[in-house]
């Protein structure tokens, strides 16, 4: 069994493709009820729809594949770990997600405005 976080978005499809860009693969998908995504390493993602919010979820099997992403829950928020900054905020403008320099940091909001730091590390 794998640690799960329950992410809000108010649309699944939009969600699913947010952080499909930012790396995790599709696993499962129950359409208008949860879609859950895996990263390279951390937790798995499960996305529900709903108003914003990020809590512990359910624990959930392992899944088969794995995304190329990196993640954790870090006082209440999603934290991305990247290798290089520089080519997150290359990747990010190509993909189209609006994001916020912040010092050594990136901040972005998923489609349920849940906010995102992206880091390296």
């Amino acid at each position: 069994m794998s640690e799960t976080l329950l992410v809000r978005v108010p649309d699944l499809g939009q969600g699913v493709s947010f952080y499909q860009a930012l790396g995790l693969v599709l696993e499962e998908l129950l359409p208008e009820k949860e879609a859950l995504l895996a990263p390279g390493e951390g937790p798995l993602l499960l996305l529900r729809p709903g108003a914003g919010g990020v809590e512990r979820g359910p624990q959930r099997p392992s899944p088969e594949g794995r995304g190329f992403a990196r993640f954790r829950l870090e006082e209440g928020r999603l934290v991305f770990l990247v290798e290089d900054l520089a080519h997150e905020r290359l990747r990010l403008a190509k993909y189209g997600l609006a994001f916020l320099e912040a010092g050594a940091h990136l901040l972005l909001f998923d489609p349920g405005e849940n906010p995102i730091l992206v880091r390296e590390g």
